[in-house]
């Protein structure tokens, strides 16, 4: 067994703060000792704030894709010697119904629970909220920490209604400095967020000013060890290349996929936006992100979408998730309502301005293709705001049983060796083929 120490940093909803507190929590802590980020569930935004605070990159831990073995090996193996902070998703209980939800990941990990309540437009009711959060299913909520607070008077309105057994930790109060801006996929990313570093410097601050930083370390010693880590990573170096793209427009990534891409191929990043290409590559990786925000300069990143193109038709294997689906595409139709081309491996033209989509799914593989085994199944999820409006393929990898995928119950087009889906995948499951 290991002792890790760890916190999960949990909230009522979506947008009250956990990130930037999750941050600034970490810088603080971080310059007594070292701290390791993760993030709950399926996100790839947060994270990115996380790296900014600590110069780590932050894990990932999703129940529906990882399982609970999955997820409490990840904590174990990355948490090193450091205190490890984990910033929940979405409000506490969200999930499938409750499944899968932080509240879970909190259960499955033994993970001290800490809730972040903004009280912008509240004060004593936060008390009521927290007692129903904690008493709804029992939940191991050891501490709060009070966000947006106005003034120490409506501090003490808040701190004074909280339940017996849960401790106030402080509070962050109203600053704009610390604001994070956002977009239609969350807040906008720290690739695309000049003030992003700025922000997480000043909540740091701020915690270290109104946060007991050392009532969050004694909460986090005291969570029980967890199981000894073993090494997931069962690919063996192939002596291959691996081109993986990686800029403002594709930058949705796992950490752990890319190790594990890493464990098996040479890996080569490349900018399409730069209309840069890796020569020789025997696998290309095109993550999600914002291509619909770039669409003008990928219809002009020619070189790029040649060799894609040409790649594809020569045969290298080629996955495009998202984002990657949109640019191996035909056509994509931007958020300024013009036709761009992309690189034209698919004849499906996908427009950028849908309905969003946000959730988990599970794929059952048809036939053979380039990431799984026929009859292999593989759980996801979808994130995204776009969507196919001409899709002339007829050729598709998955048969959908949850989720929304590309037309009509099917995910993952095929062209050759190349595969393009609307999922988004943790290469940890064992139906996944690297």
């Amino acid at each position: 067994m290991k002792e890790v120490p760890r916190v999960l940093i949990a909230s009522d909803r979506s947008g009250s703060g956990k990130t930037i507190i999750s941050s600034g929590i970490m810088g603080a802590i971080g310059k007594r000792r070292s701290v390791q980020g993760f993030k709950a569930g399926p996100d790839f935004i947060d994270p990115g704030f996380h790296l900014q605070a600590t110069g780590k990159p932050s894990i990932n831990l999703d129940l529906w894709m990882m399982g609970e073995r999955g997820v409490t090996n990840s904590l174990s193996l990355h948490s090193g010697n450091s205190l490890c902070v984990i910033e929940g998703v979405m409000g506490f209980y969200d999930g499938i119904g409750r499944k899968y939800s932080t509240f879970e990941l909190s259960k499955k990990t033994e993970t001290p629970v800490i809730l972040v309540m903004d009280c912008s437009s509240m004060s004593t009711t936060a008390g009521a909220i927290v007692k129903g959060l904690v008493t709804y299913c029992h939940a191991d909520v050891k501490g709060v920490i009070f966000n947006k607070v106005g003034s120490e008077k409506h501090y003490a309105y808040c701190k004074d209604s909280l339940p017996k057994g849960v401790k106030s930790l402080g509070y962050i109060p109203y600053d704009r400095r610390v604001d994070l801006p956002s977009r239609h996929l969350g807040l906008v990313t720290t690739e695309d967020n000049p003030q992003a570093a700025s922000s997480i410097l000043k909540a740091a601050e701020l915690a270290e000013e109104h946060i007991d930083l050392e009532g969050i370390i004694s909460i986090a010693e005291s969570a029980p060890p967890l199981p000894d880590a073993h090494n997931p990573y069962s690919e063996k170096p192939s002596g291959k290349l691996a081109a993986v793209a990686a800029d403002s427009a594709f930058c949705f990534y796992y950490t752990e996929n890319i190790e594990r891409l890493k464990r098996k191929y040479e890996v080569k990043f490349f900018s399409p936006l730069l209309n840069e290409f890796v020569k020789g590559a025997d696998f290309v990786y095109l993550g999600g992100g914002y291509p619909e925000l770039h669409a003008k300069e990928l219809e002009k990143a020619e070189k790029t979408r040649r060799w894609l193109r040409q790649s594809s038709y020569a045969g290298c294997r080629v996955f495009g998730e998202c984002g990657g689906l949109i640019f191996m595409s035909k056509n994509l139709i931007g958020t300024d309502g013009k036709t761009r081309k992309m690189a034209g491996i698919f004849d499906i033209d996908i427009m950028a301005k849908g309905r969003l989509t946000l959730a988990y799914t599970k794929l059952k593989a048809a036939r053979r293709n380039p990431i799984s085994r026929k009859g292999s199944t593989l759980r996801g999820h979808e994130f995204h705001s776009s969507e196919a409006v001409r899709v002339e393929e007829s050729k598709f990898a998955f048969d959908v049983k949850m989720g929304r995928g590309i037309a009509e119950g099917k995910d993952g087009a095929l062209s050759g060796e190349s595969i393009g889906t609307y999922n988004h995948f943790h290469f940890s499951q064992s139906g996944f083929i690297l």
